[in-house]
């Protein structure tokens, strides 16, 4: 841990961890302290964990590491602290080790970055804007007329904030963002470079003339949403382009116009959505998808990365693969025959 970026809070002992976050403790076969005096000072990995120190297992491949990881507690599945019985290390079981350690991460740690209740001299907020009381306006930031900002939020440096966009309470908008057209819940986190309400991609063509359309609708960004570095989100051409609650967009996503992501929706690194397709809730879209315009992906369909989906997806929860993207079971008999076939061609 960094000690120049991040404030350590702790130490902490393992039973104010476990009530933290609903954990049962398991005591190691040589234990010499009772786990109110067992004191965690660190999060770190299986393989780098040194005494002191808190791990986790999420990913069953990492498993060997547990007999040679020097950390004092590790957080994992009952499944596996059933199979184990350890010397030193306390078990922390948990059914979701990796969301425990996400919450064991806010006990232990607090950036050092601290904005104070400021708007920056360099930044130009003009008069008719709305901004609460307690608002950090970071270095060279333009809010134009009209904007409303909540309360506790928090806009970055070189930020560009345009006419009539409304933004919730408790917002963090990284610097180099820029919004325009767009209504914006609470709890938003917005990361460095993102593009928010610019036009879409749309044009009506006659004659060999490329006519631009002007766009009416808005950006809605509902609450809990996370929008990674240097994504863009079109506005709507006619409807608005709508993200929904508790999604989250990794970074260099692009939305185009009119496209709604259902709540709770994560599309990875470098997807693509064309205008006016419809993502439902709790879809997982791995890195480099591209979906077609005009489509429906129903409710807790994962896609794996690279996949090009060019029609509907209307049954809940199935994986696909590919391009064309097909059920991962249809990708594997499509596979095996392919193999099949060119064995059967090639020469004795």
């Amino acid at each position: 841990m960094e000690s120049r970026f991040f404030k350590n809070l702790g130490p902490i002992d393992l039973i104010f961890i476990a009530d933290k976050i609903g954990a049962e403790l398991v005591a190691p076969k040589y234990a010499q302290d009772i786990p109110e005096l067992v004191n965690i000072h660190n999060v770190n990995s299986l393989a780098k964990s040194v005494a002191g120190d808190v791990t986790f297992l999420n990913n069953t491949k990492y498993e060997y590491l547990l007999n040679s990881t020097k950390a004092t507690a590790c957080i994992m599945r009952p499944e596996t602290a059933a199979k184990y019985q350890f010397d030193h290390l306390w078990c922390i079981v948990h059914p979701n080790p990796y969301f425990a350690y996400a919450q064991l991460v806010d006990c232990l740690y607090v950036s050092r970055v601290k904005h104070l209740n400021k708007i920056e001299k360099s930044s130009s907020v003009d008069s008719s804007a709305k901004i609460g009381a307690s608002v950090y306006i970071g270095h060279n930031s333009v809010i134009e007329a009209g904007v409303e900002i909540g309360e506790g939020t928090c806009i970055g440096s070189n930020c560009f904030i345009g006419h009539g966009v409304k933004i919730g309470d408790n917002v963090r908008i990284d610097s180099n963002v820029s919004i325009s057209y767009a209504i914006i819940g609470d709890n938003v986190v917005i990361l460095p470079g993102a593009r928010i309400g610019q036009d879409g991609f749309g044009f009506a063509t006659d004659k060999g003339k490329h006519k631009k359309i002007f766009h009416i609708g808005k950006v809605v960004i509902e609450d809990d949403v996370e929008i990674g570095a240097n994504s863009c989100i079109d506005r709507g051409s006619v409807n608005d382009t709508v993200i929904k609650r508790g999604a989250r967009l990794d970074n260099l996503v692009q939305i185009g116009h009119n496209v709604e992501v259902g709540n709770g929706a994560v599309l990875v690194a470098q997807v693509g959505v064309a205008g006016s397709s419809t993502i439902g809730s709790y879809v997982a879209l791995g890195g480099q998808t591209g979906v077609a315009g005009h489509l429906h992906i129903a409710d807790k369909v994962q896609v794996a990365g690279q996949s090009g989906i060019i029609k509907s997806i209307t049954e809940e929860g199935g994986v696909y693969f590919g391009t064309p993207a097909m059920t991962i079971r249809d990708w594997q008999k499509q596979n095996i025959l392919m193999k099949k076939l060119l064995n059967d061609i090639q020469p004795a």
